[in-house]
């Protein structure tokens, strides 16, 4: 890394910004730092008439002035992203994308996950290409693709990606981790072949925000803690070597925003993990321990857990899929990326037990 970059850019708002997948978790914490810097965005929305406002009214909420704030119907899945003729004409200034949409949920067939995770990027950036002048463009992808051993037991390298065979590998790891993993390839294909600048984000799991512990009940730490809760984890899945690795969407959004504008990150891939992280039995105990119930003591196998998963009945009565136990990992996560660009960035680590506390406090008054 060239360490003579003048860093001064890193608080200057020159973006007039489009973010897709705005309403999603993510993507409305990310729009409610660029209003914050006083950036012009655009959001689509696949239903302006139910979403703008409760878009609107969470961003009143956090005491944000939302007037930079557009809004545009769209939808990736459909030809030219939905949009009209005039809506392109409104987004000709657009010069930063950021992509944080994904469909994400366990059991979707290959055909559900491809058509948004993989066929839409294809198709954003097509479009986006003919109509923006873009400076940079950011994907979200996930820290699954920065484990090599793991993708290639799943029949995925790297050096020769064209040759993958993608039904085997939605039937090995799931339709939702298998479009991720595509989609990843797929953004960054198309990305150099519109001759886009792009950056790679791949977060951990993310936890709540950092001040509030705000989370919504689909992701998955929420469905961790319900289970907690409920009492339905009678046994800690793994070892007392596996972790689950976390994030919260606050330093997330603060990486996206430097990533953004930082030249260090052209044609990157950046994975954003918490430095300090926790192993997962001791997450589920702190869990446990913030909402007064008690944690489960023994251990069970992620191969025993994977086949009992297969009974569906039981499945649904566990609360649980053998696609959410893939992102387990005992490996160690690679932070290097991320540390060297922190050093001019200066995102403060997160203190890492106190928000999940904060993110459990949000789940159990919510749930």
């Amino acid at each position: 890394m060239n360490n003579s970059t003048d860093y001064t850019f890193m608080h200057i708002s020159n973006q007039t910004a489009l973010v897709v997948g705005a309403t999603g978790f993510i993507g409305k914490f990310l729009i409610a730092r660029l209003l914050r810097d006083n950036v012009q965005v655009f959001a689509l929305c696949r239903n302006l008439d139910q979403q703008a406002p409760q878009l609107q009214q969470w961003l009143t909420q956090q005491g944000i002035i939302h007037q930079q704030l557009n809004f545009i119907q769209g939808d990736i899945t459909q030809p030219n992203l939905g949009l009209s003729k005039q809506d392109w004409l409104q987004l000709k200034t657009v010069n930063y994308l950021y992509n944080t949409s994904a469909l994400f949920a366990w059991h979707l067939t290959m055909q559900q996950a491809k058509a948004v995770n993989v066929d839409g990027l294809e198709r954003l950036l097509a479009c986006v290409s003919r109509h923006c002048q873009l400076e940079r463009a950011i994907h979200l992808s996930g820290y699954m693709l920065t484990l090599n051993a793991h993708l290639q037991a799943a029949g995925i390298y790297r050096e020769h990606i064209q040759q993958t065979d993608w039904p085997h590998v939605y039937a090995r790891l799931g339709a939702y981790e298998a479009s991720k993993i595509q989609g990843h390839f797929t953004w960054i294909k198309h990305a150099n072949q519109h001759n886009i600048s792009w950056t790679v984000i791949h977060p951990a799991t993310v936890i709540g925000d950092e001040t509030t512990g705000e989370i919504p009940s689909h992701q998955p730490i929420a469905h961790l803690i319900r289970q907690v809760k409920q009492g339905k984890m009678t046994a800690i899945p793994g070892t007392r070597q596996h972790s689950l690795p976390l994030v919260s969407v606050t330093m997330l959004v603060d990486a996206i925003i430097y990533a953004a504008q930082d030249p260090c990150t052209h044609q990157q891939e950046i994975l954003v993990a918490n430095p300090e992280q926790v192993f997962f039995p001791e997450l589920i105990q702190m869990i446990a321990q913030h909402l007064q119930v008690k944690a489960p003591r023994h251990f069970i196998s992620l191969k025993l857990l994977q086949s009992i998963l297969k009974w569906q009945w039981l499945a649904r009565k566990l609360d649980m899929s053998t696609e959410m136990l893939n992102f387990l990992r005992t490996e160690q996560l690679d932070l290097n990326r991320f540390i060297t660009l922190n050093q001019h960035w200066n995102i403060p680590n997160t203190d890492i037990k106190s928000k999940i506390a904060k993110t459990a406090a949000w789940v159990s008054r919510s749930s």
